[in-house]
C-alpha cells in the first residue's frame, strides 16, 4: 500500500517573478524543507524545477490586461495540481481562488504584500473592495507588515502577520571597513540601493547625491541593484547621468529587468552604506522595507528617509541616520561624517551586524509552518461552499 503523500501545497501569482524571495526563497522553500508538497506557479520562461521546486510557467507577467487574460490560464494550472493548499499573492488572483476553493476541498490563503488600497482612485477603492469580500471567506490571511492588521475587519478570517525578515546565505558576509580618510583611497566609499527603482523611491536626490560627488571629487560610488519599471524614470535618470557626466560613478544593474537576489548579493558585500531615501508615500511610512534587514545583515548603516518608524528603527539599533529625503546636502553631510570618520563609522556598521539575528526568517518560518499545520489540522471546505 502506497504512503499517503504529504499535503500539497500551490503558490500562485501572476504579478510577482518566479525568484521573489518572499514567495519562493522564504515561504516555499520553508514549507518544503518542512516536509510538504510545494509547487509554484508564476510568470516564468518554461516549466521546470528551480531549486528543487516544481514550477509552472505562466510566461512574462507583462501589463494589467495581458495578466488579466492569463488568469483562466492560472486557474487551470492551480486545479490541475490538485493542492490541498493554494496560497495567493496577488488582489487580481482572488476570484481564482474563490472558485479553486469553491470547486474543491481545498483551503485558501491570502498573501498581503502591500496596502493595496492606499494607491487611491478608482483601483484604490477597487482592489479594497475586493479585498473585503475576500476575507469574508478565505480561510486565512497573511500579512507582510504589522500594519496591514487594520485592514482586515475582526469578525473576518484569521490574520498572522509574516514579515519579510532577511533569509541569510550561507556564506557570512565580510567585515566592513571603510577606505582611509583624507588619503588617497585605494576603494571608493560604495553606496547602495537595491529593490526597485524610480522618482518615488529616492532616484533622482541619488543622483543628486552622485552630482555632488563628482563637483567635489569625492571618491564616491553610488549602485543601483534593481528594476526601474517606469520607462519615463528610467529615460530622465539616463539622460541625467549622460548629460551630468556621471557615469563613472553610478552603476546600474537590472535597470530595465527584474534582478533576482543572486544578483544583487554581491553588491552587499562590497557596499559600504545602504540607502533608503523613499519619499513619504503612504505605503511607505508605516512599512520597514525589506532592504533594511539586509543592509544589517552585512553590516551596512543605513541612511534612510525621516519617517517616524524609520527613525524608530534606526535609534532602537544604534545603525545609522535619518534625514530629509529631498535634501541632497544634507544625504552628503552625514555621509562625509561617515566617510571622514573611520571609528563613527565602524560603530555603526557593529551596531547593524549586532542586530541582525533579530531579523532573520527563522522566526517567521517557525510562524509560518505553524499556520498550515493548523490549517491543515482543521476540517477541509465542502467543495461548492
Amino acid at each position: 500500500m502506497m504512503p499517503p503523500r504529504p499535503p500539497r501545497i500551490v503558490h500562485l501569482t501572476t504579478v510577482h517573478p518566479l525568484r521573489d524571495p518572499r514567495i519562493f526563497d522564504k515561504e516555499a522553500r520553508t514549507l518544503k524543507e518542512a516536509g510538504f508538497d510545494v509547487r509554484v506557479i508564476a510568470p516564468h520562461t518554461r516549466s521546470e524545477v528551480v531549486a528543487g521546486l516544481p514550477v509552472t510557467a505562466l510566461g512574462p507577467a507583462g501589463g494589467r490586461l495581458r495578466r488579466a487574460a492569463r488568469l483562466r490560464e492560472a486557474y487551470r494550472a492551480a486545479r490541475a495540481l490538485d493542492a490541498d493548499v493554494y496560497h495567493f499573492h496577488d488582489p487580481e488572483l482572488i476570484p481564482v481562488a474563490h472558485r479553486l476553493r469553491r470547486v474543491a476541498k481545498a483551503r485558501a490563503i491570502y498573501d498581503v504584500h502591500e496596502d493595496y488600497g492606499a494607491r487611491g482612485g478608482i483601483e484604490g477603492r477597487a482592489l479594497r473592495a475586493l479585498e473585503r469580500w475576500c476575507f469574508r471567506w478565505v480561510d486565512h490571511v497573511i500579512l507582510a507588515e504589522e500594519s496591514y492588521r487594520a485592514l482586515v475587519p475582526e469578525a473576518s478570517a484569521p490574520a498572522t502577520t509574516i514579515l519579510n525578515y532577511f533569509r541569510p546565505p550561507e556564506t557570512p558576509p565580510p567585515p566592513k571597513t571603510p577606505p582611509p580618510p583624507k588619503t588617497p583611497p585605494k576603494e571608493t566609499f560604495e553606496l547602495l540601493y537595491t529593490g526597485t527603482q524610480g522618482r518615488a523611491r529616492g532616484l533622482d536626490v541619488m543622483l543628486d547625491v552622485a552630482k555632488i560627488a563628482r563637483e567635489e571629487r569625492l571618491p564616491w560610488r553610488l549602485t543601483l541593484a534593481g528594476v526601474c519599471r517606469i520607462a519615463a524614470d528610467r529615460a530622465a535618470a539616463e539622460a541625467r547621468i549622460r548629460s551630468e557626466r556621471l557615469s563613472g560613478l553610478v552603476r546600474r544593474d537590472g535597470w530595465e529587468r527584474y534582478l533576482p537576489w543572486a544578483g544583487m548579493e554581491p553588491y552587499y558585500r562590497t557596499a559600504h552604506v545602504g540607502l533608503a531615501l523613499l519619499r513619504p508615500e503612504p505605503n511607505y511610512v508605516e512599512t520597514i522595507p525589506t532592504k533594511f534587514y539586509e543592509y544589517l545583515h552585512y553590516g551596512l548603516p543605513i541612511l534612510c528617509s525621516d519617517f517616524p518608524r524609520w527613525r524608530a528603527f534606526v535609534e532602537r539599533h544604534g545603525c545609522g541616520a535619518v534625514v530629509d529625503p529631498r535634501d541632497a546636502e544634507a544625504v552628503v553631510r552625514v555621509l562625509r561624517v561617515w566617510f571622514e570618520q573611520p571609528e563613527r563609522y565602524a560603530r555603526l556598521s557593529a551596531a547593524a551586524a549586532r542586530a541582525a539575528p533579530r531579523y532573520h526568517w527563522d522566526v517567521m518560518g517557525e510562524r509560518l509552518v505553524s499556520v498550515y499545520e493548523r490549517l491543515l489540522a482543521a476540517p477541509a471546505p465542502v467543495a461548492g461552499s
